[in-house]
């Protein structure tokens, strides 16, 4: 899963929600957030800035393992 999955599900934001924040497409942040398309420097900044990511814009789309219970 990428880190931008979970983030979204951590803040309880849907796909189309940060599409209106970032003003993308929709099918682009789907594309990016399954990983089937590179965010692009400038997407990428868009996305942490919606989102409000404080860290580098790079690690919200790299792979992470979750735990579960």
């Amino acid at each position: 899963m990428l880190r931008i999955k979970y983030e979204l599900d951590k803040r309880g934001l849907k796909q189309v929600d940060l599409a209106a924040k970032t003003k993308l497409k929709p099918q682009a942040v789907s594309r990016i957030v399954n990983g089937q398309e590179p965010p692009w420097p400038n997407r990428g900044k868009r996305i942490a800035d919606a989102l409000g990511w404080e860290g580098d814009p790079a690690e919200l789309f790299e792979p992470i393992e979750i735990e579960v219970p």
